[in-house]
């Protein structure tokens, strides 16, 4: 009974619109996709367009590059028709910086910025055409500056024709005389045949990769020069890099309040306090380390401590190092907290529950009165328990690894130490440590309030669920909550 009562306490606080609430953000979403079809289109074209077959070469060498051409203009099609963000908040802001830029730098090839909604902290070039921006990136820098420089830095790749050079490079190695005689010496032989050729394929790749790491030291130095050439600071170029080398740690040092959120007297289920360790009867070395693993090869933005060492030499030791003392400008602060939150949304978006639980729990503190955040663990919690059920909960959430933050190590576990039976405990938890106002009736509130209400086995859940798909025909979340109800079709 104690259940039900916390339960529509929460839910009738997510229904009561506050009197004098600002208007609540909420992530964008539009079923229409005609606009995005047509912009993946365009940069699939212009992809295409950038990578011209070589004249030379033999046969097979030319048929190569044409598939890998082909394969890079699915891929971009497939990433802007699957990821662009075309809100009305982010992505003028982030094309605004982008023109300053290409303004500023006329000698700069024409391409255009896409605004991912990809969550990983990242941004690459491809061809000479298209930037991609990753929210996960736009969410973890502190100005507008450090933002230009990553632009910067992306166009720069774009005029050195980087992705073009590195890959004639690779295939001139792989149709090479020499490798193709190599290949057959080693099958020729009597022992060890998988063992060297595998040799043989990780010097490739080393080969590889110190080009690619030689490549990013350029575009370095180059995208400092273009971000010289405007308005924005260039010594915040550095501390763009100084974030990359820690961008693999989450935003806050202190661990998730887990406790906090998930255990209360009603429901007094365990929450683990810090990962296990393992443990053994047997006296054990202590792990050593391989070569990989002492450098910085696994982070997703490696070598960034011989970048800052160039790049200071570069700017003659004119840096900005360490966090600036002065807060962003008002606009910048606001499209970064827009961005967290579209990073939540994403991480929820592409099924990585324990990633949405988790930036949703980090971002709580600091903003306890947000409903939206609220409504988004709520929903997670639902979608975790529905894939306890179905077997398929692995699919939806990572191991624990020694690669991962401990903060989301000690989620990870608690994760798994949760049973089916446990979650309508943990979501009246959840309702009675929530602080949050409510939100006005929107898709959100109602998705959370039908999740918390299916969790209870509340007798509310058929009249939310007749409510939601009567009200949002075409909503974010009637696949997911309703999968077994096939989506009308809409003409456009």
């Amino acid at each position: 009974m104690r259940q039900l009562l916390l339960l529509f306490a929460f839910c009738g606080a997510l229904a009561t619109p506050a009197a004098a609430q600002e208007a609540v953000y909420l992530p964008y979403y539009s079923p229409d996709t005609v606009l995005v079809q047509q912009l993946a289109a365009t940069h699939r074209a212009a992809v295409q367009r950038c990578f011209e077959v070589p004249k030379t070469g033999s046969g097979e060498y030319r048929e190569h590059y044409r598939k890998i051409a082909r394969e890079a203009a699915a891929e971009v099609y497939n990433s802007v028709r699957y990821s662009a963000l075309l809100d009305p908040v982010l992505n003028p802001y982030v094309q605004g910086i982008f023109q300053q830029i290409m303004r500023a730098n006329p000698q700069l090839p024409a391409a255009r910025l896409v605004l991912s909604r990809n969550p990983e902290p990242n941004a690459h070039a491809v061809g000479s055409s298209t930037v991609m921006l990753n929210l996960g990136l736009l969410a973890r820098l502190e100005n507008e500056s450090q933002l230009a420089f990553v632009l910067c830095h992306e166009l720069a790749h774009m005029q050195a024709r980087h992705m073009e050079t590195s890959l004639r490079e690779r295939l001139t190695t792989i149709h090479s005389k020499e490798l193709k005689r190599e290949v057959r010496r080693i099958v020729a032989e009597e022992y060890n045949i998988s063992s060297k050729l595998k040799t043989l394929a990780l010097g490739m790749s080393l080969n590889s990769t110190y080009h690619q790491r030689k490549h990013e030291k350029q575009a370095d130095s180059l995208g400092y020069v273009l971000l010289k050439r405007t308005r924005f600071e260039a010594p915040q170029a550095y501390r763009a890099l100084q974030l990359l080398d820690k961008i693999d740690q989450p935003r806050g040092a202190a661990p998730l309040a887990l406790a906090r959120y998930f255990g209360c007297a009603a429901f007094p289920y365990p929450v683990a306090t810090e990962p296990p360790r393992p443990k053994s009867i047997f006296t054990v070395a202590a792990p050593v380390q391989t070569a990989l693993e002492l450098t910085d090869t696994l982070k997703s933005h490696p070598d960034c401590g011989k970048r800052m060492g160039y790049l200071r030499a570069l700017a003659q030791g004119q840096v900005a190092d360490g966090a600036p003392t002065t807060p962003p400008a008002p606009e910048f602060a606001h499209v970064r907290a827009l961005s967290q939150l579209e990073v939540v949304q994403s991480w929820f978006d592409y099924d990585c529950y324990d990633h949405a639980l988790f930036e949703a729990l980090e971002l709580l503190p600091e903003q306890p009165d947000n409903a939206y955040l609220h409504a988004v663990v709520t929903l997670s919690l639902f979608e975790l328990h529905q894939h306890l059920l179905n077997h398929s909960f692995t699919e939806v959430v990572g191991n624990v690894s020694r690669h991962n933050p401990d903060s989301f190590n000690l989620l990870l576990t608690t994760l798994y130490t949760w049973k089916a039976e446990d979650y309508p405990g943990l979501s009246a938890c959840f309702a009675q440590a929530g602080t949050a106002p409510g939100l006005p009736a929107n898709e959100y509130a109602l998705a959370a309030q039908y999740a918390a209400a299916t969790l209870a086995a509340a007798p509310t859940a058929p009249t939310l669920r007749q409510h939601y798909l009567t009200r949002y025909q075409h909503g974010r979340f009637r696949p997911l909550l309703f999968p077994e109800i096939p989506a009308k079709k809409t003409s456009r």
